[in-house]
């Protein structure tokens, strides 16, 4: 799957054809139109304090139905994000890459949206926000060729990061809400709501032994680093300096197409997202949400298979302890 950002053609891991690529070298972001500063800045103290258990918020898969085809949805989305001063930082063309597995969608294509000033801030309050933003907004196509946009509400995922982030979960929200129906002409309809469970797993090493635990145990568990998305490198240019935020998609691309044929939406999931982290003392962390809910939210008929990937989390995160 490729992915590429602001205007240069990311650099792609050195996967199989048959993988999906995705790699991001620019600024990770949030919503909203706020300047950055040029002086570099340090998170603060509350970013120091990851929550060990898993802590819950009811999130729902929100799809807006599109009057317009596929490529006119996709390029409608486009041009909403820059109507509403924020970025497309990356792009998944799931679909495009689906095909070398034999597998023919009508379209399924996700975007990476945010502001990198806005992201700034969000990133200073805490790392861990790296698990939600860039938001991911799914365009895909139904078996009929009906256009869709789907993801996942920010706010209640913002919350369950930090409490402290409820109000930009809501601009986040908010934001999305517009763009989705600026490029629709639709307004979103939230499915069933589920507990999406925010995990942190503290790391035994440092950040860099905590990147590489992780790589060791996707290869070892059958699965594929397809991308990812050095978050702490990017808003450098912002003058944050960050101690560690990096972003990394994992998944099987034969489990994945599985997955596409029985609903396209699942887009919005896979490749599974996971954030290595530092606070401001160096320590290392893991963090990401159980895509178990995450998986029945898209579909109740996916609930087995996303049993399956939230073991298979499980297992990576226990890696690196």
């Amino acid at each position: 799957m490729r992915m590429t950002t602001m205007g240069r053609r990311s650099r792609l891991l050195g996967i199989t054809a048959a993988a999906v690529a995705l790699s991001v070298g620019a600024t990770a972001c949030g919503g909203g139109n706020t300047g950055s500063g040029s002086q570099p800045t340090s998170a603060p103290a509350a970013s120091s304090a990851p929550v060990q258990n898993p802590q819950a918020a009811q999130t729902s898969l929100i799809t807006v139905a599109s009057g317009k085809d596929f490529q006119s949805t996709v390029d409608g989305l486009k041009q909403a994000v820059s109507a509403n001063g924020m970025m497309i930082l990356g792009d998944m063309d799931q679909a495009g890459a689906l095909k070398t597995t034999g597998l023919q969608l009508k379209g399924a294509h996700s975007f990476f949206v945010g502001n990198p000033a806005a992201g700034k801030m969000f990133f200073q309050q805490t790392p861990a926000i790296g698990a939600v933003i860039p938001l991911q907004m799914h365009v895909w196509a139904d078996d009929t060729g009906k256009t869709n946009i789907s993801y996942f509400d920010p706010k209640p995922l913002f919350q369950a990061v930090d409490p402290k982030l409820a109000d930009g979960g809501q601009k986040m929200s908010d934001a999305a809400a517009m763009i989705a129906k600026a490029a629709t002409g639709g307004t979103g309809q939230p499915g069933t709501a589920q507990d999406a469970k925010f995990v942190t797993v503290d790391a035994k090493g440092s950040f860099d032994d905590t990147v590489n635990a992780l790589k060791q145990a996707v290869s070892a568990n059958g699965m594929m680093i397809l991308g990812d998305l050095d978050q702490a490198g990017a808003l450098k240019a912002t003058g944050l300096q960050l101690k560690g935020a990096h972003t990394f998609f994992a998944g099987n691309p034969s489990v994945g197409k599985m997955f596409f044929q029985q609903a396209p939406a699942i887009g919005a999931v896979i490749p599974l997202r996971i954030l290595v982290w530092a606070d401001n003392d160096g320590k290392a962390h893991v963090s990401y949400f159980d895509p178990n809910a995450l998986f029945q939210a898209v579909n109740p008929k996916l609930a087995d298979g996303g049993q399956k990937m939230s073991q298979a989390m499980t297992m990576l995160a226990n890696a690196v302890k």
